[in-house]
């Protein structure tokens, strides 16, 4: 193992927003036989962090993501959220996927309001909520737009709108800037960072690319070839605000990189390489 399995919280005696203790995930396929997706999972998410995850696929960052937000129990060990025992669907944290999931029929505003209406916010309160965050994600003009109606980029803005719409505590994101083209990402990996840096929410953000993960992130969890397991966090210390294209001609970004690298490399399965 390389370097550290736990991102550490800056304090001893502050509480991390999640604290994952010898975490083990099993499933079970169609021929009834086992696997372990991840094994042994000692981590430490401290609050208001940017985290990103990276790792070969398959080695279980999305399932990690999914625990985390309650969807699946854990088959050893425990996930604690705030110090508290995760048990039941996490719903102080915003889940956005690859997929903007966004309903044909329903405007920019209503899909974005979907969570309020089933937490039953008064009207009122839902549209001040719903009109501010339109506001915060660039979305001003296109409330009344289906999705239909609107770029790739924008989808994910009004995707990204609907999971801060609830004030969640934490955002998890898988690899929702996957499917762009190079400079709607780059954007929107700026507007991100630029709402981040607003509300310092905590942020763990999954993804396969290793300069999104260094241009966003605080500290980046490599995890090695299933089962899933933490083979190194590396702490990004390189100055806020980031620019990509600056950040490449800084020989720490560099230094970063290409360490980052040679873990991947050897993390990942001989078929992956071949």
């Amino acid at each position: 193992m390389t370097g550290p399995s736990t991102v550490q919280a800056s304090e001893p005696d502050v509480v991390p927003e999640f604290a994952y203790r010898r975490v083990t995930r099993r499933f079970r396929s169609e021929a009834d036989q086992e696997f372990v997706a991840l094994n042994d999972v000692d981590l430490e998410i401290e609050s208001g962090s940017f985290v990103c995850f990276i790792g070969p696929s398959g080695c279980g960052k999305t399932t990690l993501l999914n625990m985390s937000a309650g969807l699946l129990p854990a088959s050893g060990g425990s996930i604690h959220f705030r110090g508290e025992k995760l048990k039941k669907v996490n719903t102080s944290v915003g889940f956005i996927t690859q997929h903007d999931n966004l309903l044909p029929w329903r405007t920019v505003e209503k899909n974005i309001g979907i969570a309020l209406e089933i937490q039953k916010v008064p009207r009122k309160e839902r549209r001040r909520r719903v009109a501010e965050v339109i506001d915060l994600v660039g979305l001003t003009g296109f409330a009344q737009r289906f999705p239909s109606q609107l770029s790739g980029g924008m989808q994910k803005r009004a995707s990204l709108a609907r999971g801060l719409v609830y004030e969640p505590s934490t955002l998890l994101m898988d690899e929702p800037f996957g499917a762009l083209d190079a400079q709607l990402r780059l954007n929107m990996q700026n507007e991100l960072l630029r709402i981040w840096e607003r509300d310092r929410k905590t942020i763990i953000f999954v993804t396969h690319d290793l300069d999104e993960a260094i241009l966003l992130a605080d500290r980046i969890v490599v995890f090695g070839t299933r089962p899933g397991r933490v083979v190194h966090v590396e702490d990004v210390p390189l100055a806020r605000p980031r620019d990509l294209a600056e950040l490449r001609l800084d020989p720490a970004y560099g230094e970063i990189w290409e360490r980052l690298w040679k873990l991947l490399d050897h993390s990942s399965p001989a078929e992956e390489k071949s």
